[in-house]
């Protein structure tokens, strides 16, 4: 940056007279934009993390060697993860014959100096550019077969926090003492963020957990709540099967995925098929319902009596609102009352659209107002 300046310098003219005073001044303006820029980088400040928690052999240094490249990967990441920074690689070169990887550059995952296009609320990846140059590079030794650092940069251009490494995606993780006591508390109904605390208390602080509170949420909406769904599959089968040994005329069917998983069940009774029998002209087929715990879709089909008011005429409830979903609905439906309706009205939904072309071809369709 010294020598841009002494550049500049050189290039603004002197001030003879008023003419160039213009042009004098609109070149200092530059010049003072210059010096701003390299002040900005000449306040980086490169230093080393505290190795204080770390062994010898558990620092990176030129010529540490490695019987794979995978293994050198992990070695650099398990640092990074003591440390407290993330990683990724940057470049990865191969051999033109063999295409096999050569030598590879991992590096902090916040090097670089350039800013997203992408609005931050948009942005997947939160974690902004410091222009660090901490990284190492591994390249084969094609004698001895392995893997060498042939170069370690270990200085970077943030503070480095090892309590912070929790809010680190890569390194976010359950123990199986966890897992247990989540589920166990979730079955209590004990809240997600007393079962925290709980287990931030045992490990003697938030940081020594290894990952955060919005991690448990998220394990518990993601994996506790597909077993609670089954679970409760099941018992909506139980009960079906009951009432139909109470009652003949009662009618359910329930479709599974190849993966055993839940994608649709239509149910109706005695009653709802005799209103059909004299209200079945005209239908209504409203899926804009969803259940509070699972969100899966409840459809109902209801027809209008001698009286102005509306009759229901059958349930079910979707997996997700696709095509296929839509279509077991109406066939099973169909399958059960025998007969066909001379129209139907939906909302404007293009998959029910769809759905009814295919499983009602001779059904006079109309949208809703």
């Amino acid at each position: 940056m010294e020598c841009n300046v002494v550049e500049l310098l050189g290039c603004v003219p002197s001030s003879g007279g008023n003419e160039n005073s213009s042009n004098s001044h609109e070149n200092a303006m530059q010049l003072s934009d210059v010096t701003e820029v390299g002040s900005e980088e000449m306040d980086l400040v490169y230093e080393l993390p505290d190795h204080g928690c770390l062994q010898e052999n558990e620092i990176p240094r030129v010529g540490m060697r490695f019987a794979q490249s995978h293994m050198a990967h992990e070695f650099y990441v398990t640092y990074a993860k003591k440390v407290g920074f993330a990683t990724k690689i940057r470049m990865t070169t191969c051999d033109n014959i063999t295409k096999k990887p050569v030598n590879q550059a991992i590096h902090c995952n916040r090097d670089g100096f350039h800013r997203s296009r992408i609005k931050a609320p948009t942005r997947k990846n939160m974690i902004s550019a410091a222009r660090c140059k901490a990284r190492i590079y591994v390249k084969f030794d094609k004698e001895k077969q392995e893997w060498i650092f042939f170069k370690v940069e270990l200085r970077h251009s943030y503070p480095c926090s090892a309590r912070k490494t929790v809010h680190y995606h890569e390194y976010r993780e359950l123990t199986m003492y966890a897992k247990c006591m989540i589920k166990d508390n979730n079955v209590a109904r004990i809240r997600p963020n007393k079962t925290f605390l709980v287990l931030a208390n045992e490990a003697g602080g938030q940081s020594n957990l290894g990952f955060s509170e919005k991690y448990l949420r998220n394990y518990i909406t993601a994996s506790l709540q597909t077993n609670n769904v089954n679970a409760d599959v099941r018992e909506m089968m139980t009960y079906f099967m009951r009432m139909k040994d109470i009652n003949p005329n009662f009618f359910y069917a329930m479709n599974f995925d190849e993966e055993c998983k839940f994608r649709s069940i239509v149910w109706l009774d005695a009653k709802f098929r005799a209103s059909y029998e004299y209200y079945g002209d005209i239908v209504s087929f409203d899926s804009m319902h969803s259940t509070n715990r699972h969100g899966l879709p409840f459809a109902s089909f209801v027809g209008v009596n001698h009286h102005g008011k509306s009759t229901l005429l059958g349930c079910a409830l979707l997996g997700n609102e696709e095509i296929p979903s839509y279509e077991l609905v109406f066939s099973q439906w169909v399958k059960c009352m025998e007969t066909t309706p001379q129209g139907i009205i939906t909302d404007q939904c293009r998959s029910i659209f769809r759905a009814i072309r295919k499983a009602l071809p001779d059904t006079r369709h109309r949208w809703c107002i």
